[in-house]
């Protein structure tokens, strides 16, 4: 145990440590903005298109139900390639950037909801997390069963 501290303190000064660590944090914010701006380029299409205010999160500037289950879509879809994005920049450091990510997307779920709480129904609320959740943990899902795959046919 002793030994792997003393590598381990060793190693996080080099610069090769560093660099891995910085491209893990980095891939990960990268993927989270991708991933908002995607999600944010939906919701201007949807609001020029119905000649409406724009609105970055919530209902407000949604025409009807069938708008909202796009955005679900759109939010699942977004999050998804985002964090697909980050994982595969920051490839020997995936699981770093997925935990930075996933606390970025947890942040911004929470600024979400609170941002909105008094503006936009309690069941929209409930409900939108669980799209951003289910692109998370989907795209660490094909993430990893991607490596497996490409692991296993290179054998």
């Amino acid at each position: 145990m002793l030994t792997l501290i003393i590598n381990y303190s060793i190693l996080s000064d080099t610069s090769i440590f560093k660099y891995f660590v910085l491209k893990a944090f980095f891939s990960a914010v990268f993927g989270f903005g991708f991933g908002l701006f995607v999600e944010g380029f939906s919701r201007i299409i949807i609001s020029f298109f119905h000649k409406q205010e724009f609105y970055f999160f919530g209902i407000e500037s949604l025409p009807g139900f069938s708008w909202i289950l796009i955005i679900y879509i759109v939010s699942f879809m977004a999050t998804w390639l985002g964090v697909m994005l980050a994982m595969s920049m920051a490839d020997p450091n995936s699981k770093k950037a997925f935990y930075v990510i996933t606390s970025l997307i947890g942040f911004w779920i929470i600024f979400q909801t609170l941002a909105s709480i008094k503006v936009v129904p309690l069941w929209y609320l409930m409900t939108f997390p669980i799209t951003s959740l289910l692109g998370l943990f989907t795209a660490k899902f094909t993430y990893n069963l991607n490596k497996t795959h490409n692991a296993s046919s290179d054998s």
